[in-house]
């Protein structure tokens, strides 16, 4: 768990500090917090302890608060009376409302206020109908807050007060911040009253039975019979009243629940579907991100580098507009050098100060602190986008970043647009993300200009010179080898980089909606069955001919059995959906981490099979995949690199197939090696190509497909390993591709 305190605390910490002291009291919380409000209301995020115990502190100091106890009851009770929107409505204030009953909720206290404080460990020693006993420790054995344990104890006292009922009475039998070594409290509450509805009835009966059958028996001549089938027809009455209007009672009980709880799954789906829209959006800066790197890769023009990047921003993106800009540090100037899209005349070609007082441009330049401008009309004057106002263009909204390489910035990159409040940080962690690209690409492009014009000069010098001078020219070109592939490793650790915080921000996003939809679909099964019973039950009560007759109309109309019929195997298309995005989130996960040099033991066979998940959109229906996996131990490596090793192998493989085919994986283990075959029925390699294949930026793919980058990084993983990559394809077609690893480490 990342964290002691769940950010609930301050997700209503901050509007109490709101209401309490004011706007003032709030920016001091985010002061001492050192986190975005953003971050504060997040469920999924947490606080240490000690970061929640100061920021205790200072909001007791602005509320002039000196009782720790006092201002904790006082924190507590407006927890419990916060009514939030939907959007700020967290998923244990609903999962508890749905609980149904105080008793449910008590129940599971455990886990309630174990998501929220995981520094205690919350115990419920016993339980009744109406009370209970609950017992809570430090994890660590370390000092109880005296905040949370107030917390906790007004939090068992209104708990009912959700389904309004009267607060529950708490009696401390001992506390850790009095001296104990935890805190005991018990529990006595009223459950919702159901059956009263069940006994006014019956007792009402049973009172005229009473009446009828005391003057019955007491009138002169009467039989014994009368005076008693007379005074049963109230009581008879009266009960079977009651339970009609406890049946209803439960019923409208049953359904307020299933109607909360059917509202709460839409709403969730609404979230899903939103992310899955922010999924799209990342997918395709996921793809620019790709494209751009292969295509500033391919050359080692600066300008068509420079063009590659500022054209895609407004003809994919839609971006309004795009600017490329250049440092001159002998003139003290930054020009503009690249334009796409609104104002690439006025800006194009532009030559500003380089001060960074004059302009946005400017100070990026100058600081190499990027800038996110959310209005211009609402910021200084000095922030203009470039030498003519930004107002002046129509332009509201920019982003600017600089182009660094190492210490040194070079340029600015910035996008536009005319909205205010188009960009978000999203944009500007793209953004980022681009100009590294093409700062890498850059660096590499004057890296190999300078390579080239020495080993010109060089080679004018090797003609008078002797055989000496030609074996040091040999080395120079060892040596211009070694820095290609050096470069090559840098530019794809960089991608690779981007590619994880990109795929592991989408997962975390996703797990919270996704795991809420699966958590609800047993208790919307349960719920169903019960409807299901009670239907059962009124449709076996006989009626009159002409009411059962309006019965059978409306359920015709209605088509309940056609609902009745089908609706299991719905519930179980939303669990069957929900488990299999929870499964792809897991890989994405698996997939997303990263492992730096951290050596450990990993199973293969669970790292292919997260390396499936993730090609699964190449396969479809046209690939199948044969397994025959040997008794394989655990492999002492680097995880994420193997997974990179494996998910190139199982993507190639997939690529090599045009039409229907199948990919074998066998493992096994020879001379205390894991062996891995990946073997395809593809179109195979020509046997003039088959040496070259791992040698960097080599391809036999078509251009703008491939980087020939794959197989190269691939070798050198397993060569680091200090196993061995080799490629077989026999003249039938199809390829195998053979990984051997040792299974404990040795050197490379």
């Amino acid at each position: 768990m990342p964290g002691d305190v769940n950010c609930i605390f301050t997700k209503v910490l901050i509007p109490f500090v709101e209401k309490e002291v004011g706007p003032e009291g709030v920016a001091a919380v985010l002061r001492t917090a050192g986190r975005s409000r953003e971050y504060l209301v997040a469920d999924h995020n947490w606080l240490p302890l000690s970061l929640a115990n100061e920021l205790v502190r200072v909001v007791m100091e602005l509320m002039g608060e000196t009782d720790e106890e006092r201002w904790a009851r006082r924190y507590a009770e407006y927890l419990m009376e916060w009514r939030p929107s939907r959007a700020d409505r967290h998923y244990l204030g609903t999962y508890s409302i749905g609980l149904g009953e105080p008793r449910r909720y008590f129940e599971r206290c455990p886990t309630i206020w174990g998501q929220n404080l995981s520094f205690l460990r919350f115990e419920l020693v016993d339980i009744g109908r109406r009370q209970a006993r609950f017992r809570w420790s430090p994890v660590s054995g370390g000092p109880t807050p005296r905040w949370s344990c107030t917390q906790l104890k007004v939090g068992l006292e209104r708990a009912p007060t959700v389904w309004g009922l009267p607060p529950a009475i708490v009696t401390e039998r001992q506390c850790a911040t009095r001296g104990a070594d935890a805190c005991v409290v018990d529990v006595r509450w009223t459950n919702p009253p159901l059956g009263r509805s069940f006994w006014s009835a019956t007792i009402g009966g049973a009172a005229g039975s009473l009446l009828i059958g005391y003057a019955l028996a007491t009138t002169p001549g009467a039989s014994w019979v009368v005076p008693a089938l007379a005074a049963a027809a109230p009581l008879a009455a009266g009960v079977g009243t009651g339970l009609i209007r406890r049946e209803r009672a439960r019923r409208r009980h049953s359904q307020q629940l299933l109607d909360l709880q059917s509202e709460e799954i839409i709403y969730s789906n609404n979230e899903l579907e939103k992310k899955f829209r922010d999924l799209e959006t990342k997918i395709e800066q996921l793809s620019l991100l790709i494209d751009l790197s292969a295509a500033v890769n391919a050359t080692l023009d600066p300008e068509k580098i420079y063009e590659q990047a500022v054209q895609p921003l407004v003809h994919r993106m839609g971006y309004e507009a795009a600017h490329l800009y250049l440092v001159d540090r002998d003139r003290r100037v930054i020009r503009g050098h690249q334009a796409a899209g609104r104002a690439s005349d006025q800006l194009a070609t532009v030559a500003l100060p380089l001060d960074d007082g004059a302009s946005a441009v400017a100070r990026v330049a100058t600081t190499g602190v990027p800038i996110l401008v959310e209005d211009v009309a609402a910021s200084p004057t000095s922030l203009h986008l470039a030498a003519v106002p930004a107002l002046a263009l129509d332009l509201r909204a920019f982003v600017a970043v600089p182009l660094r390489v190492k210490d040194r910035i070079f340029g600015v990159l910035t996008v536009a647009s005319g909205e205010p409040s188009r960009f978000a940080a999203g944009d500007l962690e793209l953004m980022s993300a681009v100009a590294n690209h093409v700062a890498l690409a850059v660096d590499r492009a004057e890296s190999f200009q300078m390579i080239e014009e020495l080993t010109r000069g060089l080679e004018d010098k090797v003609r008078v010179r002797t055989e000496q001078l030609r074996a040091a020219n040999e080395e120079l070109q060892a040596a211009y080898r070694d820095l290609q592939a050096t470069q090559v490793q840098l530019i794809q650790r960089e991608k690779m980089a981007s590619v994880g915080q990109l795929v592991a921000g989408v997962a975390h996003e996703l797990n919270n909606p996704i795991g809420f939809v699966y958590s609800n679909v047993g208790t919307l099964d349960d719920f169903v069955k019960r409807l299901r019973a009670i239907v059962d039950v009124y449709r076996a009560v006989p009626l009159a001919d002409a009411e059962q007759a309006r019965v059978d109309e409306q359920w015709k109309q209605l088509k309940v059995d056609y609902a009745l019929k089908y609706m299991d195997s719905m519930i179980e298309g939303i669990r069957e959906g929900a488990e299999r995005a929870r499964k792809i989130v897991r890989d994405l996960r698996v997939f997303a981490r990263t492992d730096a040099e951290v050596w450990q033991a990993v199973d293969l066979h669970e790292e292919l099979e997260s390396s499936l998940t993730l090609v699964n959109h190449l396969l479809k229906d046209r690939v199948t995949v044969q397994r025959t996996f040997g008794g394989l131990p655990s492999v002492e490596c680097v995880r994420s690199q193997i997974d990179q090793v494996f998910l190139n192998l199982l993507a190639n493989a997939a690529q090599a197939i045009t039409g229907p085919g199948a990919i074998a994986i066998e493992t096994r283990v020879e001379d205390g090696c894991a062996v891995v075959a990946v073997s395809d029925t593809g179109a195979g390699i020509a046997p003039d190509v088959i040496g070259r294949i791992f040698d960097p930026f080599f391809t036999t793919k078509p251009v703008g497909e491939g980087t020939g980058l794959g197989l190269s990084i691939s070798y050198e993983i397993v060569k680091k390993h200090g196993g061995d990559i080799r490629a077989e394809s026999p003249p039938g077609g199809g390829a195998t591709f053979t990984v051997r690893l040792p299974l404990t480490r040795r050197p490379a």
